[in-house]
């Protein structure tokens, strides 16, 4: 993935440096500031040039050496379930992308919320009338079929948003979203998205040839809501997460 992260994560950059205001209108400008699965550095390195005394974390190091490539300078190899920080020691934790990838999403929260005093912040998309949603529903139910279900978090941290309410929601986007279909099969066929690391090779192309039968050489378009959704990390590590992991 960290060959190809970047060019199939990031946002237009006028989008971007709106996404950008929004997290400084909610973190203390020069706060200390944890980026919970740094990746590629997509938000720890815009955030470091804003001032942000920026750490990343993650246990990918072909993903932190393309960070480190960029410029971000502080990253710790470790585990996101088990932050090798002290209580409080930071202002507030990011978490982007991360939820859906790990096997005990309720930990990482709660270890994210452990190591903040402030607040957890996350980047939430939505879309209405997704027909790149919908293809993506079809891999999941069609590898489901085939006796591979998926038992991760999907929804990611959209799903800690349907099971803990933020206390805050800051609305930053929305757009109109076009994009070929063959552009994103050959995405998913290269296991470009987390639903598909797991799928034996033959049922990952048994699911492909279906789904590029049915939407090949169309336009999939959606209507796209991105929110920066805030969370207290006192109120998170008060809440006993534990019982809604499943789901």
């Amino acid at each position: 993935m960290a060959d190809i992260y970047d060019a199939t994560r990031s946002l237009p950059e006028g989008e971007m440096q709106l996404l950008l205001d929004a997290i400084a209108s909610v973190i203390p400008a020069g706060s200390p500031v944890v980026d919970v699965g740094v990746g590629t550095g997509r938000f720890a390195l815009p955030l470091q040039q804003r001032g942000y005394n920026v750490v990343g974390i993650d246990i990918s190091k072909a993903m932190m050496a393309k960070a480190a490539q960029k410029g971000v300078e502080q990253m710790v190899f470790a585990d996101v379930q088990k932050q090798p920080f002290r209580d409080d020691v930071f202002e507030a934790a990011v978490l982007v992308h991360i939820l859906h990838l790990v096997s005990d999403w309720a930990t990482v929260v709660k270890e994210a919320a452990r190591v903040s005093r402030g607040t957890l912040i996350s980047v939430l998309e939505t879309s209405e009338g997704s027909d790149r949603g919908a293809m993506r529903q079809e891999y999941l139910d069609m590898r489901f079929k085939l006796g591979y279900p998926l038992v991760r978090l999907e929804s990611g941290e959209g799903g800690l948003r349907e099971k803990v309410a933020p206390d805050r929601l800051v609305p930053v986007i929305e757009a109109q979203r076009d994009k070929a279909a063959d552009e994103e099969l050959s995405h998913f066929e290269q296991r470009g998205e987390s639903m598909t690391f797991d799928v034996p090779d033959q049922a990952h192309k048994e699911i492909i040839a279906a789904l590029r039968a049915k939407y090949g050489g169309t336009t999939l378009r959606s209507k796209t809501r991105i929110d920066l959704a805030v969370w207290s990390a006192a109120r998170l590590r008060g809440l006993s997460l534990i019982d809604q992991k499943k789901g």
